[in-house]
């Protein structure tokens, strides 16, 4: 069917050019064929363990007359085989991504031949085994004639398979954990010379361009040791093996990686975020008899003023709940009303949270004690916060920029963790205002943790705190999430949440004091190493996910990127 559409699509450029009048020189016209092209290495291919042999070539072909035509213009590579009696077969084409490789080698002999003449071709199964003539054939549908073969060759095909390539080491039903040592080996020897390479797919990108596993580089001995860049990936050792008539290539079946997880994963989320943060709540604080003392209510349209609020409300032992700026959610009653709190802290002023809120709260049928901590700006409001949960004793405290949320929502789980405020500054300053040194100095702090690089946080701000200071931060929100993860106790738990939004992770803070662990950021569809890494590193063997798997689905920690 190719070669027929091929074949119309040339009759029609040349019909199209006989109908049209005359034309300047400079129009388009159909080119005589002029094939040219090379072998350059020919394997008899088998992968896993299918005993039936393919091809892998690679070489270069061009139309020597049209530089522009490989295979992501007009041309391709048709390869057959003679089948035993002489007939022959066609064993694919090398198209697309297949016939689009570098090739800098052939303008420079070839002046009009174009820089991306390269092909790797996998071929399908060949027509029989022994010697097997195979021939290369070059189309272009600006042509005419549209196709020629430009060479043929034979190869010497094993009767029967060769020693099966196989991987070996802590493999479970064809799956490995990261870190695991992994290694190539052929049942029997081969008789020949043998070298290895390894080889990736990428669960969620595929492969190369080509649609094949990609190369790993430097990976090119029997053994390779997983790491969790490979998490979510399938790797194949590639077993090549020189006899004196021919070249063996053996891929072996794939080996996915895993992330150890002995714990397992589980989910805290709901409908949206504000029954999500009920979630959370109910999920920390399971006993509606014993209840909270205090309960904290910020807007979950915004972030700056729950991100201090997560960290007061764990000093407090009390939860943190996220409601619309405008209605008190419906959600969001019946959780204060589970908990019952003898007070009720409304976070932000009247532009963030209304008063038909408070009034909302104040109705409830358990009578709470409700107040507002307000400000003329989310650093007032952030002051105001832990100058009421902390008082005069916050030796430690995290400073954060409070003109963009990624770092402070890692910052908020750590402070719960760990028992310090999270104080909101604005990290565009040159040096610290007067209204924050005088706080720190309020509160007896003694050190200031800095999370975030020097764009969000100035170097200037943060050497005028008047405090000691020293800086978490990496070089984007999921590694200096990462790298806050590491500076805190190691408790076999971390939590996980979308970094490319605020909502869900803004009441982890109420997890991470509940049950003990730090917060991980992740894109939504896949872990950044960075993330991964630091799960690795600090012995996490159960994972919480905050947030619904439309903002955090189970490639968010089973599929590196």
């Amino acid at each position: 069917m190719k070669v027929r559409l091929v074949a119309v699509a040339g009759a029609l450029a040349v019909l199209a050019a006989a109908l049209l009048p005359a034309a300047p020189a400079a129009a388009w016209q159909v080119f005589p064929l002029a094939p040219a092209g090379s072998i350059d290495t020919v394997r008899v291919s088998y992968v896993g363990t299918d005993s039936r042999p393919m091809l892998h070539l690679t070489g270069w072909a061009a139309d020597l007359n049209d530089r522009g035509a490989n295979g992501l213009t007009t041309a391709g590579i048709e390869f057959t085989a003679a089948a035993p009696g002489g007939a022959r077969v066609s064993i694919g084409y090398a198209e697309n991504h297949d016939f689009a490789y570098p090739r800098p080698d052939v303008p420079r002999v070839y002046p009009t031949a174009g820089p991306n003449q390269g092909f790797d071709f996998r071929s399908g199964y060949l027509p029989g085994t022994g010697l097997v003539n195979v021939c290369a054939r070059l189309y272009n549908i600006n042509a005419q004639p549209y196709t020629a073969v430009f060479t043929c060759f034979n190869v010497a095909v094993p009767a029967t398979r060769p020693p099966l390539a196989t991987i070996t080491g802590p493999v479970t039903s064809g799956f490995a954990t990261a870190g695991s040592a992994l290694t190539a080996s052929l049942a029997a020897p081969s008789g020949g010379t043998d070298t290895y390479s390894w080889t990736s797919w990428n669960g969620l990108g595929g492969g190369s361009p080509g649609g094949y596993p990609f190369p790993m580089p430097g990976a090119t001995s029997a053994t390779y040791t997983s790491t969790v860049a490979d998490v979510g990936r399938d790797l194949r050792a590639v077993v090549t093996t020189r006899l004196p008539s021919v070249t063996i290539e053996q891929q072996t079946d794939p080996v996915g990686i895993d992330l150890p997880l002995s714990g397992g994963w589980s989910r805290v989320a709901s409908s949206d975020r504000f029954a999500t943060s009920v979630a959370v709540s109910q999920s920390a604080f399971p006993d509606s008899a014993a209840g909270v003392p205090v309960a904290y209510v910020a807007s979950g349209v915004t972030f700056p003023d729950a991100l201090s609020a997560g960290a007061a409300a764990a000093k407090k032992h009390g939860t943190l709940l996220l409601t619309r700026p405008g209605a008190l959610d419906p959600n969001v009653a019946a959780e204060l009303v589970r908990l019952h709190p003898q007070q009720v802290i409304v976070v932000g002023g009247v532009q963030a949270i209304t008063d038909d809120v408070v009034a909302a709260i104040r109705a409830l049928p358990f009578s709470p004690d409700v107040r507002r901590i307000g400000g003329a700006d989310r650093f007032e409001v952030s002051r105001a916060i832990i100058d009421d949960a902390f008082g005069t004793s916050a030796p430690d405290v995290y400073v954060v920029t409070g003109n963009a949320f990624p770092d402070a929502l890692a910052a908020a789980a750590a402070a719960a963790q760990t028992g310090r405020p999270v104080l909101l500054v604005n990290g565009w300053l040159g040096a610290a205002d007067t209204a924050t040194k005088d706080a720190l100095r309020r509160w007896g702090t003694t050190h200031a943790t800095v999370v975030g690089g020097s764009d969000v946080v100035t170097d200037g701000l943060a050497s005028t705190l008047g405090v000691p200071a020293d800086r978490v931060a990496g070089s984007d929100r999921f590694s200096t999430a990462a790298e806050l993860a590491r500076t805190l106790p190691h408790t076999g738990v971390t939590y996980m949440a979308s970094g490319l939004n605020f909502p869900d992770a803004l009441t982890a803070a109420v997890l991470a004091v509940a049950h003990p662990g730090p917060l991980l950021l992740a894109t939504g569809w896949c872990a950044p190493v960075s993330a991964l890494s630091a799960m690795q590193d600090t012995g996490v063997t159960r994972l919480v996910a905050v947030g619904g798997d439309a903002v955090l689905n189970s490639n968010s920690w089973f599929d590196a990127c």
